[in-house]
Protein backbone atom coordinates (compact mmCIF):
# COMPACT_ATOMS: atom_id res chain seq x y z
CA UNK A 1 0.00 0.00 0.00
CA UNK A 2 1.72 3.14 -1.00
CA UNK A 3 2.22 5.39 1.81
CA UNK A 4 -0.21 8.29 1.09
CA UNK A 5 -2.99 5.66 0.87
CA UNK A 6 -1.44 4.19 4.11
CA UNK A 7 -1.66 7.17 6.37
CA UNK A 8 -5.38 8.09 4.98
CA UNK A 9 -6.40 4.53 6.14
CA UNK A 10 -4.99 5.73 9.77
CA UNK A 11 -6.57 8.74 9.74
CA UNK A 12 -10.11 7.11 8.58
CA UNK A 13 -9.62 4.78 11.22
CA UNK A 14 -9.04 7.52 14.03
CA UNK A 15 -12.07 9.15 12.88
CA UNK A 16 -14.22 6.40 12.97
CA UNK A 17 -12.82 6.00 16.95
CA UNK A 18 -13.72 9.59 17.10
CA UNK A 19 -16.95 9.38 15.74
CA UNK A 20 -18.39 6.96 17.66
CA UNK A 21 -16.94 8.94 20.97
CA UNK A 22 -18.94 11.90 19.41
CA UNK A 23 -22.00 9.81 18.86
CA UNK A 24 -21.82 8.59 22.43
CA UNK A 25 -21.54 12.34 23.69
CA UNK A 26 -24.02 13.41 21.99
CA UNK A 27 -26.52 11.53 22.70
CA UNK A 28 -26.23 11.68 26.38
CA UNK A 29 -25.98 15.69 26.18
CA UNK A 30 -22.11 15.93 26.82
CA UNK A 31 -20.40 17.13 23.14
CA UNK A 32 -20.41 20.74 23.27
CA UNK A 33 -20.64 23.22 20.89
CA UNK A 34 -16.61 23.76 20.55
CA UNK A 35 -16.53 20.15 20.57
CA UNK A 36 -18.83 20.00 17.54
CA UNK A 37 -17.17 22.27 15.62
CA UNK A 38 -13.91 21.00 16.14
CA UNK A 39 -15.28 17.67 14.57
CA UNK A 40 -16.97 19.35 11.93
CA UNK A 41 -13.62 21.34 11.00
CA UNK A 42 -11.55 18.28 11.62
CA UNK A 43 -14.38 15.86 9.31
CA UNK A 44 -13.86 18.66 6.60
CA UNK A 45 -10.35 18.22 6.16
CA UNK A 46 -10.28 14.54 5.90
CA UNK A 47 -12.83 14.90 2.95
CA UNK A 48 -10.56 17.41 1.60
CA UNK A 49 -7.61 14.65 1.87
CA UNK A 50 -9.81 11.67 0.54
CA UNK A 51 -10.67 14.10 -2.84
CA UNK A 52 -7.30 15.15 -3.31
CA UNK A 53 -5.81 11.62 -3.01
CA UNK A 54 -8.84 10.27 -5.35
CA UNK A 55 -7.23 12.83 -7.82
CA UNK A 56 -4.23 11.30 -7.21
CA UNK A 57 -5.26 8.19 -8.17
CA UNK A 58 -6.85 9.52 -10.93
CA UNK A 59 -3.60 11.20 -12.02
CA UNK A 60 -1.45 8.06 -11.49
CA UNK A 61 0.49 10.17 -8.55
CA UNK A 62 -0.70 7.17 -6.00
CA UNK A 63 -1.12 3.77 -7.54
CA UNK A 64 -4.41 2.35 -7.01
CA UNK A 65 -5.04 -1.68 -6.21
CA UNK A 66 -6.05 -3.09 -9.24
CA UNK A 67 -9.36 -4.20 -8.35
CA UNK A 68 -10.23 -1.82 -5.35
CA UNK A 69 -11.59 1.48 -7.33
CA UNK A 70 -11.63 0.02 -10.57
CA UNK A 71 -15.43 -1.71 -10.29
CA UNK A 72 -16.65 -1.16 -13.57
CA UNK A 73 -14.13 -3.95 -15.43
CA UNK A 74 -14.84 -5.72 -18.32
CA UNK A 75 -15.45 -9.36 -18.57
CA UNK A 76 -14.42 -11.68 -21.20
Amino acid sequence: MPRATHHLVDLLRATQTRIGVLTARLADGTAGPDEQRAFADQAEELADLLRSHADDVDAGIVAAPPDLFHTNRETA
